[in-house]
């Protein structure tokens, strides 16, 4: 093989290896896991108790007559809040809104944050495992 065959062979074998690294996490990526909220006076309801952790693609629907937001926070062991929230924005009634969350593992406290929703009802809890 002459130099500029065996110059050639390498360079291609580094840009196979190149392309293989950077495709490969992307098309091993786990794609967002769904949740549905859906919001109404006065509760809320989770298509789901249970989501993996990691990415959540949540659409909370207001299916509701009042305004209603959505609020995630970890919990400890003990049942107490720690860590920083997550919050989904206000949703007009009839209105979906889509975001994407990231969630540990844990359990999560979710409730409308508007005067006085969670109070009435408008709470959940959520395992990511």
């Amino acid at each position: 093989m002459t130099r500029r065959a065996l110059a050639a062979a390498v360079v291609l074998a580094v840009v196979l290896v190149l392309g293989a690294a950077t495709s490969s996490p992307a098309a091993t990526a786990r794609p967002a896991a769904p949740l549905f909220v859906d919001a109404r006076e006065w509760s809320l309801s989770l298509s789901r108790a249970t989501v993996p952790a990691g990415r959540v693609a949540l659409q909370l629907h207001n299916a509701g007559e009042d305004d209603h937001d959505v609020w995630f926070r970890r919990l400890d062991r003990r049942g107490r809040p720690t860590g920083p929230t997550r919050k989904v924005d206000v949703t007009t009634p009839g209105a979906m809104t889509e975001d994407t969350l990231y969630l540990r593992q844990g359990r999560w406290r979710v409730w409308c944050s508007l005067d006085g929703h969670a109070r009435a009802g408008m709470r959940a809890t959520l395992r990511a495992r």
